[in-house]
């Protein structure tokens, strides 16, 4: 089956909504074997969206999902998820996302090297390795970075 044209209009909108570039863009359909979304069959293109939405703040993606599972409700809330997929227009770049805070902070936790497992001590690295203030400033390139530096303690 083929990808129709609704499914063609909600990729790209979702291209929109979370600022993919062109080479991010271009990554997420060469993973799928093709150059263009209409190349895409309809499973690809279902799939794609699927995986896109899960990439976007909970507001926009409940405009997005269709059916919601009245048996499980709403997700329970975690650590940084109110900060959301963020884009800083000026460095035309993502903020790292809830997800990767989470790791990089039980990254730090758990690691048998650090002497300091408090929020405290994790702050002071992660503005050592990014120069970053808060933790909400941090950008996903630092995210490879600060976890570089957990593991190399």
């Amino acid at each position: 089956m083929e990808t129709n044209k609704k499914q063609i209009s909600k990729i790209h909108l979702l291209k929109n909504q979370l600022h993919l570039s062109d080479e991010e863009y271009g990554a997420a359909l060469e993973s799928y074997g093709v150059s263009s979304s209409k190349d895409l069959s309809y499973e690809q293109a279902a799939d794609l969206i699927k995986k896109l939405i899960k990439l976007l703040p909970k507001e926009l993606r409940e405009n997005f999902t269709q059916r919601r599972n009245a048996s499980t409700g709403s997700a329970a809330k975690q650590k940084y998820d109110e900060l959301g997929i963020r884009w800083n227009e000026r460095l035309r770049e993502h903020y790292a996302t809830p997800k990767q805070l989470r790791m990089l902070e039980a990254m730090w936790m758990t690691s048998p090297r650090v002497e300091h497992k408090t929020e405290e001590a994790f702050m002071k690295f992660v503005k050592r390795i990014s120069g970053k203030e808060k933790l909400e400033w941090v950008m996903m390139s630092d995210v490879r970075k600060i976890k570089k530096a957990i593991e190399s303690l």
